[in-house]
């Protein structure tokens, strides 16, 4: 549970950032899907910017999965000094898949539409890469010549597995390079395990959060109760029953401090049933 490295760091840089500048520091939409940290990096000084208007400060931070070269046009258009916070397992991500084009393969991401890592794929390789975010939309792609396949480091591993099994076999030349975030992954392989042996399951993280929703979605496709969760006040004491085993996770981007205080809910909870 916790911030995953990528995460963690793009933080602190953030945090740095605010604290070397007088100015205004910015970030292009949220530095990561957190509401709570973000709301956070606010108060000390790193704000959001969601017009290109509103760019305008004295430093500019790309947030963890990336930016597009538009933005940086305008922000170094504007005088702001860059502070690169990508995470590395996307800034890799990318250079791999940038490579596979560069090779000669027509390039498949497996990936959700309109997710900043996957519009700032786009963007760098245009026509040249087709993002699919369901086995139903790879089955649709008319596939010819050398096919290359990666992934959006936060996606699902069945999902990749799956879609990558289909187009394995509907070409002569495939490619496929796994660039699925190892914390990520195996957040996904402990919900797996952890299913077996709870009777609800607790997930907390942003609800706009790609990862943490898998951790979601793998509850609710093994058939167990599952609610994902922001914060402490949005649990329901009604979800328990008095011999209930919780399972917790938490996504990539969720702080200490909101996993504290919810299992401090649930002790509360406890401690009321029993009573």
């Amino acid at each position: 549970m916790g911030f995953c490295g990528g995460v963690k760091r793009a933080v602190e840089i953030s945090r740095q950032t605010a604290d070397s500048h007088a100015g205004p520091v910015m970030t292009w939409g949220p530095l990561i899907h957190n509401p709570q940290v973000v709301g956070r990096l606010q108060d000390s000084g790193v704000q959001v910017a969601e017009r290109a208007e509103n760019l305008q400060g004295e430093a500019f931070v790309v947030s963890a999965y990336g930016v597009e070269e538009a933005v940086l046009d305008i922000v170094r258009d504007r005088g702001m000094k860059v502070v690169d916070a990508t995470c590395p397992v996307v800034t890799r991500a990318h250079a791999l898949a940038e490579a596979l084009v560069d090779e000669g393969y027509f390039l498949v991401v497996v990936g959700d539409h309109g997710h900043p890592e996957m519009v700032t794929l786009k963007e760098k390789l245009g026509e040249r890469v087709a993002i699919v975010q369901t086995p139903a939309e790879a089955r649709a792609l008319k596939l010819r010549g050398k096919i290359g396949v990666v992934s959006q480091t936060t996606q699902s591993l069945e999902n990749f597995r799956q879609i990558v099994g289909d187009i394995v076999l509907r070409v002569k030349e495939t490619k496929v390079i796994n660039t699925l975030c190892p914390a990520i992954t195996v957040r996904q392989e402990e919900a797996d395990k952890l299913v077996g042996e709870v009777d609800i399951l607790l997930v907390i993280g942003g609800h706009q959060s790609a990862n943490t929703t898998r951790l979601a979605e793998i509850g609710r496709t093994n058939g167990l109760p599952t609610y994902h969760v922001e914060t402490p006040e949005e649990i329901q004491p009604s979800w328990f029953g008095a011999d209930s085993v919780i399972g917790v996770m938490s996504g990539a981007s969720t702080p200490g401090w909101i996993i504290e205080r919810v299992l401090l809910k649930l002790e509360d909870i406890r401690v009321a049933v029993d009573a």
